[in-house]
């Protein structure tokens, strides 16, 4: 009995290996899934705060503070949003 517990036991480490191994895209088999890498969540910042300069609006600045509160950009942004409500 103990053998095999022994032989499940390594079976499983085995099984956890070759489904987590990375792949040649660097992408992460989990489970025969292909997992994506994460994104860059600074660049992900930049690029919607670039989205929320380019719409303009108070409402685009405000949601943006929302998300964002302690970011760098929020302190342009409430600097544009305050431009904007003298308007």
């Amino acid at each position: 009995m103990p053998f095999l517990r022994l032989l499940s036991c390594f079976a499983a480490v085995v099984m956890t290996a070759i489904c987590s191994a990375p792949t040649a895209s660097g992408t992460t088999k989990a489970s025969g899934v292909d997992m994506q890498k994460p994104p860059d969540h600074e660049a992900a910042v930049r690029s919607e705060f670039e989205r929320v300069k380019a719409e303009n609006t108070v409402e685009a600045y405000e949601r943006f503070i929302r998300r964002h509160p302690d970011h760098p950009l929020a302190e342009e942004a409430r600097d544009a949003l305050a431009r904007l409500k003298k308007q």
